[in-house]
């Protein structure tokens, strides 16, 4: 999983590094906060954190029962952070002044950042999932973990560098 893991940062840093840098070197950068809502977006974020420690309590729960208790909320956040972001795509794909894919360089790589995460939240789930059909030990909840929490702190400076750094 740890090799995984690195791999797959790179992949975050690329597509982190490739947002920098068409956004310091564009003519014109939209201000996020003109298309975007921030209190969707940090509820958004704050669902994610609190899954964080659900996933936690899920490695160090002692009974059975209470880890799948834990699997469980957890797997409702990670679900509830997937459906704010299909909310949020609806929204700015249904306003007044559409964004879409190819509306400008800014829709393109927001879509792009945040989709490449979303592919990872839903992976995510999809595993949680599977560690609540099956019986899997502490071990394989542990794992599963390392997986979650790397998605989760991959989200935080995805959310400030879309959400919160300021346009120039």
């Amino acid at each position: 999983m740890w090799t995984f893991l690195a791999t797959d940062a790179m992949g975050f840093a690329g597509v982190l590094i490739a947002y920098g840098f068409l956004r310091v070197r564009a003519d014109v950068w939209l201000d996020a906060r003109a298309r975007l809502e921030l209190g969707p977006a940090a509820a958004m974020t704050f669902a994610l954190l609190l899954s964080s420690l659900t996933m936690t309590l899920a490695t160090r729960a002692a009974s059975v029962r209470a880890r799948r208790g834990w699997l469980l909320a957890t797997l409702a956040l990670g679900a509830g952070f997937l459906a704010g972001a299909a909310i949020e795509y609806v929204h700015l794909l249904a306003s007044a002044a559409p964004m879409g894919l190819s509306s400008d360089l800014f829709a393109s790589t927001f879509y792009v950042v945040t989709g490449f995460h979303g592919l990872h939240v839903l992976a995510g789930v999809v595993g949680v999932a599977f560690m609540l059909r099956a019986k899997h030990g502490a071990q394989a909840v542990e794992t599963m973990a390392l997986y979650w929490h790397f998605v989760d702190a991959a989200w935080m400076p995805i959310f400030s560098f879309i959400y919160l750094w300021p346009a120039r």
